[in-house]
């Protein structure tokens, strides 16, 4: 079966920003163990021209340049590309990651098509417009038109999707949300729930060398609450001076509010307590995991964090807020500490508690692993995904 995956794929793989780029290596490189399967993987990249390449796995990688104003457009040119590349290859089955432009050019193709759900445009944007560091306190109309655009642009798309990759029953509840409120956008496909794969390195990390170190993995911007956990753990190094806080993750992406967490640092003597490591590759994350006590992940908002299953099958307790898909990721009290957002005391409680506390630190982290182990091996994940296929293509996986 020949298969064109779209998405998001890192040009630069030493380098992964953001969730979609960290599920599709790993389930590419798993799928690419089933001999039956030949895989193509199509992205469309700012910055780029047409070009032909390898992955680093030897998989044809086919990149689009990705147009400027795509938005007003509906990304119009941008999916006339992606057809184009997908009329060439030929494929017997679309598989499209994330919702926006690649879902649009998947519908268009000649052949079936899945789409994996990730991010959910139009809490995202809810989010951002509530941040008034991001959003210059409600007065961007830019901020708040792509806001519009692109969640309009979601709906468009969901309401047309014949098979749907649930990764949580979150992104479930939420289509079910819009369908609610827009009736003539109502999702009527069909679900296949298969969470997000993990890239095996992260099985292998060792016993923690720091039991006071806090690492977050996350980019940052608003909705993840970088800002808010840097309030919390100015609070925890009171009782517990030798706390360290190491952030992995990319700070161009909002350059105001990366500014507001550099201030804070600054005003609050903690910039030797405090490292940004600026976006790392799969093994500098693991690395960092190896490091790590434990794993503060304090979104507001979030669909399935790929951090989360990374840090669990890392074997390191997570603590996180009880919102949106977290809360069907860690179980409360035995792989981790679900807490609400905003609850800066709480959350200073808890971050202290475990960080006094190694046995309840390896006790947790040894049940996430036990959990990751069933739920997140790259191998199971991609072996969902070709089931999936198949049946979606009516063929026989007796293969």
């Amino acid at each position: 079966m020949r298969v064109a995956m779209l998405g998001q794929y890192p040009l630069d793989e030493s380098r992964i920003v953001g969730g979609v780029e960290a599920v599709m290596v790993p389930l590419l490189r798993s799928l690419q163990s089933f001999p039956d399967l030949e895989l193509h993987v199509v992205t469309c990249q700012p910055g780029s021209g047409t070009e032909e390449r390898r992955t680093s796995a030897g998989l044809p990688l086919h990149i689009r340049q990705r147009r400027r104003f795509g938005r007003v457009t509906f990304h119009m040119r941008d999916v006339t590309g992606l057809r184009r590349t997908l009329e060439r290859i030929g494929p017997d089955l679309v598989h499209a990651q994330g919702t926006g432009l690649y879902t649009l050019a998947a519908l268009g193709a000649p052949c079936p098509h899945l789409v994996t759900v990730h991010g959910l445009t139009f809490r995202e944007a809810a989010a951002a417009s509530s941040n008034p560091i991001e959003m210059g306190n409600g007065q961007n109309p830019f901020g708040r038109a792509r806001g519009v655009l692109d969640s309009y642009y979601e709906r468009y798309a969901l309401a047309r999707v014949k098979h749907l990759v649930s990764i949580s029953p979150y992104v479930e509840r939420e289509i079910q949300s819009i369908s609610d409120a827009f009736p003539s956008f109502a999702f009527r496909g069909r679900v296949f729930r298969i969470e997000n794969p993990v890239d095996d390195r992260f099985f292998t990390v060792g016993d923690p060398i720091s039991q006071s170190t806090i690492v977050y993995v996350g980019r940052v911007i608003p909705r993840k609450g970088l800002l808010e956990l840097l309030r919390v753990f100015e609070l925890v190094r009171r009782g517990i001076p030798s706390a360290g806080l190491r952030v992995a993750g990319e700070v161009d992406a909002a350059p105001d509010y990366y500014a507001a967490c550099r201030r804070f640092i600054s005003e609050h003597n903690l910039d030797e307590a405090v490292t940004f490591l600026g976006s790392l590759s799969m093994d500098q994350v693991a690395s960092e995991y190896q490091n790590a006590a434990l794993v503060a992940i304090p979104s507001l908002q979030e669909t399935s964090p790929v951090a989360v299953a990374e840090a669990m099958a890392a074997g390191r307790p997570v603590v996180t807020n009880r919102v949106c898909g977290m809360p069907y990721m860690v179980e409360e009290g035995q792989s981790g500490i679900l807490l609400d957002y905003g609850d800066t005391a709480a959350w200073a409680s808890a971050l202290a508690g475990l960080l006094m506390d190694p046995e309840r630190q390896r006790r947790m982290g040894s049940r996430g692993r036990l959990l990751a182990e069933t739920r997140f091996r790259s191998l199971a994940v991609a072996r969902a995904t070709r089931a999936a296929y198949y049946e979606i293509t009516g063929g026989s996986t007796n293969v």
